[in-house]
């Protein structure tokens, strides 16, 4: 059953309210679009309304799976797996049945579906994401990552599902004319 966005969103006691710029993403990620930059200052909701969508598809599409990476892995792990993460399921997805894995930092739904994160730091982390396929890709805080590291981890974006093509998250600060996303 697929949850359908709107201005607000329902939450175990709390109603969760999307800013004006969050639902503009959120009508953007509906376009035929396969690659969104979500470009703002902090604490402007990017990351929140990138993993509001990841867990929608998570949970729309059975068996599919997802990944959050960052440069380092330990930022991942505190901004997103700690915190951000574990908000967006408790304000906005509180009824789901989702498994925590915090030996390999994924979480499984009960459709089989997983949302993974990663850093791109280190040698062992990246090649164990190097063997998997990911319908969603989401890169937060991209001023961080290399040019070369966002075009092989979209050479992940390759689980294919019915109806559904596969989708590459980017979210970071405004950039600066130097760094390949502008040029991009």
């Amino acid at each position: 059953m697929s949850k359908k966005p709107s201005s607000s969103i329902p939450g175990k006691a709390t109603v969760y309210k999307l800013t004006t710029i969050q639902k503009k993403a959120i009508k953007l990620f509906s376009s035929r679009a396969k690659e969104f930059l979500l470009v703002g200052g902090s604490r402007s909701g990017k990351t929140f309304i990138i993993i509001y969508r990841q867990i929608q598809m998570a949970i729309t599409h059975s068996e599919s799976r997802h990944l959050i990476a960052r440069f380092r892995f330990n930022h991942v792990r505190n901004s997103v797996w700690r915190d951000t993460l574990r908000k967006v399921i408790r304000l906005c997805y509180p009824e789901e049945q989702i498994t925590w894995r915090n030996t390999d930092y994924y979480i499984e739904f009960e459709n089989g579906s997983q949302i993974w994160l990663a850093g791109l730091d280190d040698k062992d982390r990246t090649e164990k994401i190097l063997g998997m396929e990911f319908l969603t890709v989401f890169l937060n805080e991209a001023s961080q990552i290399s040019y070369n590291a966002y075009t092989t981890i979209k050479t992940r974006l390759a689980q294919r599902m019915d109806n559904v093509h596969p989708l590459l998250f980017i979210d970071a600060n405004p950039p600066s004319k130097k760094h390949w996303r502008y040029r991009l």
